[in-house]
């Protein structure tokens, strides 16, 4: 029996194999691609409420997407750590 999930960026109830409804993944996309975007391009460090204005991504959406395994590392503490066209490795922890 297929079951109900509900999206977790809406909150709408749907049945398929994915985090969000089909009518939030193209948003998850969009912000995605903006996130990727920005931390690409480089900048001085940032707390997630500051790259959450920034990017215009909502902190639910951002602490979500910091979970998935590309941006692995990308958060020290509360701290953002991004430069020149790629993340820095040295003294950053993986998300909790």
């Amino acid at each position: 029996m297929i079951e109900a999930k509900k999206c977790l960026r809406c909150g709408c109830m749907y049945i398929a194999d994915t985090e969000v409804c089909n009518k939030c993944q193209k948003k998850d996309g969009a912000d995605l691609y903006r996130l990727k975007g920005f931390l690409e391009n480089g900048t001085s460090e940032l707390t997630q409420g500051e790259l959450a204005i920034a990017t215009g991504i909502t902190n639910k959406n951002l602490t979500r997407f910091l979970g998935y395994e590309e941006f692995k590392g990308v958060c020290a503490e509360q701290n953002i750590i991004a430069a020149s066209g790629k993340i820095q490795e040295e003294s950053i922890t993986e998300l909790v």
